[in-house]
């Protein structure tokens, strides 16, 4: 398991960040549209923004974590990953396909 390093919480799920690799960057903007701005994030939290958005929506409605907490199925994942420890990693991956999108 990775060690809790007591920094700040996840800003999408409120989880402690663990230390080491367990964490991505995020941002708020893709860079492809010109975003700058970033937040770390648990890898699980970033898999599930890009598996339900697309770069597009990310920066036409969902550009701050308010409003990626209010989506119905990032606010699920949030509701489904609190009940797991910190360093909690998921195996699978969340994709647009598997979702039958």
């Amino acid at each position: 398991m990775a060690e809790i390093d007591g920094s700040d919480p996840c800003p999408l799920c409120g989880r402690p960040l663990p230390a080491g690799p367990a964490t991505d960057w995020h941002h708020l903007v893709p860079r492809s549209h010109g975003g700058k701005a970033q937040l770390r994030l648990h890898k699980i939290c970033h898999q599930a923004i890009h598996a339900h958005l697309s770069e597009a929506e990310l920066a036409r409605d969902f550009a701050t974590i308010e409003a990626l907490r209010a989506h119905p199925g990032i606010a699920r994942f949030i509701r489904w990953v609190a009940r797991r420890p910190a360093d909690y990693q998921d195996r699978s991956k969340w994709t647009r396909a598997r979702r039958g999108s």
